[in-house]
């Protein structure tokens, strides 16, 4: 018995250090769009004021401010470019999501290095959380042995419960003037979470070519969603600070393909793994409600 345990506990070692090696360029790929795509949130918060300006947007002083925003969109596309290949290289999209975490430690390092902003142990922890974590989520890392399929009944099922509830949730938050943040930015991870899972689809319905996908219609519902919740962030931006947003944001494009990733490919995820992404969501939160960031929002 305990020659057995020593046997599983070394070649679990093994595998940790030689992590294959296209599971690690899944994660580094995954990463790489996590950090574009926060990092384009983060100036996307501070510029969307600039839309407000109508057409004089375009002209000085308000075209740098525009050009700036404009710049964080083509980030964000290039993000969902990235998204879409590290799904092509993985079977399952929820992995892909959980490294949502990952860019928030770019956005922290950011802040340290460029806006000299200060780095406490509250921080550190939430960065090491999402490190433990995404470490967790690579480690337990089990390749599915047959070909994926989706379960159209479960997708419509859950757009039909997440449209009727966000929809009660946003029209509350526009007539009681409460909750636009967590609102707007639960509707925009929502939206993120949803294009994930159709990129998916458009890939296993195309027999995994990046080429082929765009023959069918899941590809282009992926690019709707994705839009979609460009416009739904940048509402929820101009209405709450960035504070609320981003968690609420990053929470629901990580746990939302991980739930769909069960219900319409039936596909799951090892224990530990979801302890990892619990882990994600922890250090997420931790990160985006330091006292130092309530300062900044309310200097802001």
């Amino acid at each position: 018995m305990v020659w057995a345990l020593g046997l599983t506990v070394r070649n679990y070692r093994v595998r940790f250090l030689f992590m294959d090696s296209a599971l690690l360029l899944i994660m580094i790929v995954g990463s790489c769009a996590s950090i574009l795509l926060n990092l384009a949130k983060g100036v996307q918060k501070m510029k969307v004021k600039v839309l407000g300006k109508g057409w004089a947007m375009f002209s000085p002083p308000y075209r740098r401010d525009f050009l700036i925003w404009l710049g964080s969109v083509a980030m964000a596309i290039l993000a969902a470019a990235l998204y879409s290949l590290a799904l092509k290289m993985t079977d399952k999209s929820s992995m892909v999501s959980a490294l949502g975490g990952i860019g928030l430690i770019g956005l922290v390092l950011f802040a340290w290095l460029v806006l000299k902003e200060h780095l406490g142990k509250r921080e550190l922890l939430g960065v090491g959380l999402i490190i433990v974590g995404t470490s967790t989520l690579g480690y337990f890392n089990v390749p599915l042995t047959k070909g994926q399929a989706y379960n159209l009944f479960w997708l419509g099922a859950w757009l039909a419960g997440m449209a009727l509830f966000l929809s009660l949730l946003c029209i509350y938050s526009i007539l009681t003037r409460k909750l636009h943040g967590f609102a707007f930015g639960a509707l925009a991870g929502n939206l993120i979470g949803i294009a994930m899972i159709f990129g998916d689809m458009a890939l296993v319905k195309s027999g995994n070519s990046l080429l082929r996908q765009f023959q069918n219609v899941y590809v282009y519902l992926a690019l709707l969603f994705s839009v979609s919740a460009l416009a739904t962030t940048q509402y929820a931006f101009w209405r709450s600070t960035a504070l609320v947003v981003v968690p609420t944001i990053n929470t629901f494009m990580i746990l939302v393909p991980v739930l769909l990733d069960y219900l319409v490919f039936g596909t799951a995820l090892q224990a530990p793994q979801y302890a990892g992404v619990a882990v994600i969501v922890g250090g997420v939160l931790i990160l985006t409600t330091s006292r130092e960031e309530l300062l900044l929002e309310k200097k802001a």
